[in-house]
């Protein structure tokens, strides 16, 4: 493998910018370690621990509402909540204590997410741990598009885990230490693909769920793509539990040590229990 044509110091000066945006990502002022609550909505009048009000869903296809008393201090959109108001993908979701909450959507049902700006993991978040910079690290992948169509089952981190399928448009073919790869991307909306991976660090030196590298989907059908494992991330449960991270497919594990990318956050102590919790779904 070469890696002439990515070494140098403007392959440097970028990942040092690449590194400051994802620590403000996670632990700016509106870090995602911030995010508390990842709650499904399935219940008539049901109530989320982490926010005042009731909330009731008829299925994602339907409507979601929320029912709260002025004096309960919530507001959508700017506005106070007095009685019952629907909400949309769009609303946005004020609470007491600088709380916010947004509506999304998992398996075709309603999930309110709540983001808290005196979250354990967020206030005491100091640092992600990382290998040194390595252009040997990089490398030229061709991306080869699946049948139109296809999707994978995943397993996603929630209270108790779940199933779940992905949409997974493409596969990336790389060489690397002397041997071929071929590693399978999501689709996670636009032209982004997700890949989750595990490797010979995983459950050692990096988390035992792998990690993360975010790509832009090739312009060309059939095109090249470059592969940085030094912008391997380490997936947002490892920041929140209330991120229902999936877990890599078994096709996704690399028997060599990619040593490269980030290791794990570093807290200045453990987060409180059940200040970031998953939907029991």
């Amino acid at each position: 493998m070469s890696s002439d044509c990515f070494d140098g110091d403007d392959a440097l000066t970028g990942y040092d910018r690449w590194r400051r945006s994802r620590w403000e990502e996670m632990a700016g002022p509106d870090g995602k370690a911030g995010r508390i609550a990842y709650r499904l909505i399935t219940e008539p009048g049901q109530e989320v621990p982490e926010v005042p009000g009731q909330w009731t869903s008829t299925g994602f296809s339907g409507s979601l509402t929320l029912t709260a008393a002025r004096t309960e201090g919530v507001s959508v959109d700017g506005q106070a909540v007095d009685g019952t108001v629907e909400l949309t993908s769009v609303s946005r979701l004020s609470f007491p204590g600088g709380r916010r909450g947004t509506i999304e959507e998992l398996r075709g049902a309603h999930v309110l997410v709540v983001w808290d700006p005196a979250a354990p993991t967020l206030v005491g978040l100091r640092g992600i741990e990382a290998w040194p910079w390595d252009p040997a690290w990089t490398v030229e992948a061709e991306y080869r598009p699946a049948e139109a169509g296809r999707l994978l089952d995943v397993t996603r981190l929630t209270s108790p885990s779940m199933r779940d399928t992905l949409p997974a448009p493409g596969d990336f073919v790389f060489d690397l230490r002397g041997e071929r790869h071929t590693l399978r991307a999501f689709g996670v909306g636009g032209d982004t693909l997700l890949i989750t991976f595990t490797d010979g660090t995983s459950g050692t030196d990096t988390p035992g769920m792998g990690r993360w590298l975010i790509l832009s989907r090739p312009k060309d059908a059939t095109g090249t793509a470059r592969i940085d494992f030094n912008r391997a991330v380490v997936p947002h449960h490892m920041f929140s539990a209330a991120f229902p991270c999936p877990l890599p497919p078994r096709d996704n594990h690399l028997q060599l040590r990619i040593e490269a990318g980030e290791r794990a956050p570093v807290f200045e102590e453990e987060p409180a229990a059940g200040t970031a919790t998953g939907t029991a779904v």
